[in-house]
């Protein structure tokens, strides 16, 4: 019998599963960056409903090297037209909802 390493974070509510750190780290990393867009415009806009925020928090993560490439001055690039939507960032933004513990990728081992 094998044992299989899979890797998840613990910020994520969902305990979705990567096969490799990478991409664990990197999905992390996103929902740290929605998490904090989402904070920063519930604390500036009190009109702006806290789910409403998480959604705009996971487009923005889900696209930030557009908008990245906006704050350098290339602003056409938020006109383009996406070729798809962000993958699944409607399923993401329910399953991310309320995400507020710190959060560290850790390793699982399971039987394959």
């Amino acid at each position: 019998m094998a044992v299989v390493t899979l890797y998840m974070s613990d910020r994520d509510p969902s305990q979705q599963m990567f096969k490799s750190k990478k991409e664990a780290d990197e999905h992390d990393k996103k929902l740290e960056l929605a998490e904090g867009v989402s904070h920063f415009l519930a604390q500036r806009l009190t009109s702006l409903n806290e789910g409403l925020a998480e959604e705009i928090g996971m487009l923005v993560a889900n696209h930030k090297e557009a908008f990245a490439t906006a704050f350098k001055g290339k602003v056409d690039v938020l006109f383009e037209e996406s070729p798809e939507p962000a993958p699944n960032a409607e399923e993401e933004t329910k399953d991310n909802a309320k995400v507020k513990e710190s959060g560290k990728v850790r390793a699982i081992a399971g039987k394959g």
